[in-house]
């Protein structure tokens, strides 16, 4: 898998992510008289967003890296992550409401109308930025948090100010709602990927066996390779591979390569490993696995 394919599935993912959302949403409306307040039919569009939105994107590394065990558990994580980030997130909006709508607007009208507008966009960002940061604190990678707060922060922006746009223009509309499901999924994706790309140190291109081609960009700070499913490169199928068989840890001059088992076959340009940083075009040998390190696509 390219890390093109890798940008088209989480986009793809961001809108399954609006189309689980979409009914489950639509639902919460149209019971909202049933809700004893506002707040409390906030939080349950919250939880139910966040949960949706989530799933999908908790599960994308696992399906990138081919590690059913990776996708399902972040499916599993990523939902309860989302939807507790989805009811802070809409709690969040409503003290906005709360202490600056009186300040802001004068008016009972304006702040029923641009006011909760301005809160239900803000709840909606904070979601934005919380769901883009799941990875980054499923895998405990520092740099992968960054690329999840400045891809969240522009793409929750960005969608919530889109989604809240359109539910206000268009009250109880619901293709309005799912076009802004959809521009706010869209917009995560796309910047998380935009931002992924500029912190990357570089890609792993594998050279043969069944995931031939796949790609994984280096983003963290150390990447580890192995055939055991909490690796962030999976190796299955590939004879010779331990479980925890090498890592990569970035450095100011690049990534330099080590063997995390004494006696495990790694190999650089098929001769031994040394310790310096990766050049672009070096081949590496992990167990019968090859890649090639650079800068692609």
């Amino acid at each position: 898998m390219s890390l093109t394919m890798k940008r088209l599935i989480m986009i793809a993912f961001g809108l399954l992510g609006a189309c689980i959302a979409w009914p489950a949403l639509s639902a919460v409306q149209y019971f909202q008289a049933s809700f004893p307040g506002y707040l409390s039919f906030a939080l349950a569009q919250g939880v139910v967003a966040g949960a949706a939105f989530g799933a999908m994107f908790g599960s994308l590394e696992g399906i990138v890296v081919s590690s059913r065990a990776k996708a399902l558990g972040g499916l599993g994580f990523g939902a309860l992550y989302g939807a507790a980030a989805g009811a802070l997130g809409a709690f969040a909006g409503q003290l906005f409401l709360f202490v600056a709508g009186d300040a802001l607007f004068k008016t009972s009208a304006a702040r029923m109308g641009p006011a909760l507008a301005v809160s239900n966009g803000l709840a909606w960002a904070l979601l934005g930025v919380a769901i883009a940061l799941t990875e980054g604190i499923r895998s405990r990678s520092g740099r992968k948090l960054i690329v999840g707060l400045l891809g969240g922060a522009v793409g929750g922006m960005i969608g919530g100010a889109a989604l809240s746009g359109l539910s206000y223009a268009s009250p109880g509309n619901g293709l309005a709602l799912f076009a802004g499901l959809a521009l706010f999924g869209l917009s995560i994706s796309a910047a998380y990927a935009a931002f992924e790309n500029r912190f990357s140190s570089g890609t792993l291109r594998l050279l043969n066996g069944p995931l031939k081609d796949k790609e994984y960009p280096i983003v963290s700070r150390r990447l580890t390779i192995g055939s055991d499913d909490a690796c962030d490169v999976v190796l299955k199928g590939y004879p010779g591979v331990e479980p925890l068989h090498a890592s990569l840890n970035a450095g100011k001059a690049g990534p330099s390569l080590l063997a995390e088992k004494a006696g495990a076959r790694v190999l650089v340009n098929d001769e031994p490993l040394k310790e310096r940083a990766l050049r672009p075009e070096d081949v590496i040998a992990i167990g019968k696995a090859k890649f090639i390190y650079g800068y692609f696509g």
